[in-house]
């Protein structure tokens, strides 16, 4: 039975028996178009023969995940020549179905192939939250059914902040004023942000999507703190957006995204890191093993291919001990000016 993975756990695994098989499926087109329905089937005949019959628990395992009918957009299948460990990574969106059959498992393909950037948006209030969908750089309000909209709504009764004090003499009951302590207030805070997070892990249709959080500065730390396997993008938007418009959220979460990316492309090599990075292989590869690098950057896959075989080989090494240590990985899209392989 396939196993769930990402990326990063991928690359911690020991190495695949090769050949290794990677296969790219889009799951949308393939719940209603006949002829993707078609051309995957075609895809999966052509991996047996050319691996040969002992992959038919590979075959099994795409054809029991396709008939699932899987809360995403797009799937990954990666599996060793005999199909006896087979994995399959979450994509947001596979364009085309395709395989490449390598002596392992090409993770330059797949960071090159990653996921389009859409998601889910958290907006975290101190006490209320709603959730909106952001989907080709429009944003729309999400209905999630039984979503815990406001602290009331998520603690009920275990609502501790706010509470009238009373006190009873007599059968005259007398009011004291709120309990409405700092603390008290943290403490709903809290658990209202754990409600949250445990009703997104939850749900089947949301847990496995990548998430930002919009809120003042304290909201978004509180909820990181109290994270607990939901996933967090990389940035956020850092201020509150409870009084704004779709349209308003849609132009902070691309800014945000355009920003996050402008940092961590071909601008951070020229000009963020431009003197303090590391460009000669063996010296890259001293560091890797030393666990000295924080951020490895690689061209494209077309770049290093036309470079030399061997090379990518290597780039393609560095990116695995990388992703293993957890350590960033970017892929520059096509762009000359920059070396295949850089790190700081």
């Amino acid at each position: 039975m396939a196993t769930i993975i990402s990326v990063s756990d991928l690359a911690k695994l020991p190495d695949l028996q090769a050949p290794v098989i990677t296969l790219n499926l889009n799951l949308r087109k393939l719940s209603f178009d006949q002829s993707e329905q078609l051309r995957v089937k075609n895809m999966l005949k052509k991996i047996q023969k050319e691996v040969g019959d002992d992959i038919a628990p590979f075959i099994a395992d795409v054809n029991d995940l396709t008939r699932e009918q899987l809360p995403y957009e797009g799937m990954t299948v990666i599996a060793d020549h005999l199909g006896k460990n087979v994995y399959h990574l979450i994509r947001t969106s596979v364009d085309e179905p395709d395989y490449r059959i390598e002596d392992a498992i090409d993770f330059l393909l797949l960071l090159s192939q990653a996921p389009n950037q859409d998601y889910t948006l958290i907006e975290l209030n101190r006490d209320n939250s709603k959730l909106y969908q952001l989907s080709n750089k429009r944003v729309t309000a999400l209905d999630v059914k039984e979503y815990p909209a406001n602290v009331k709504e998520a603690l009920g009764e275990e609502l501790r902040g706010g509470e009238l004090n009373f006190s009873a003499r007599g059968g005259n009951a007398q009011y004291h004023g709120h309990n409405e302590t700092t603390q008290e207030k943290k403490i709903d805070q809290e658990r209202y942000y754990r409600v949250i997070m445990d009703f997104l892990k939850g749900n089947v249709e949301l847990a496995q999507h990548q998430f930002v959080l919009m809120g003042l500065s304290q909201n978004i730390n509180l909820f990181k703190k109290v994270n607990n396997g939901l996933q967090l993008a990389d940035f956020e938007v850092d201020q509150s957006v409870q009084n704004d418009t779709t349209t308003e959220i849609a132009k902070l979460v691309n800014t945000a995204i355009e920003t996050y990316n402008r940092e961590n492309t071909a601008e951070a090599i020229t000009k963020i890191f431009k003197d303090q990075l590391f460009t000669d292989f063996q010296n890259i590869e001293n560091l890797l093993k030393s666990r000295e690098i924080r951020h490895l950057f690689v061209a494209s896959r077309n770049e290093i291919k036309a470079a030399d075989p061997k090379v990518y080989t290597k780039i393609n090494q560095m990116i695995k001990q990388a992703l293993a240590q957890d350590t960033r990985v970017t892929v520059v899209n096509d762009d000359p000016s920059v070396p295949l392989v850089s790190a700081v």
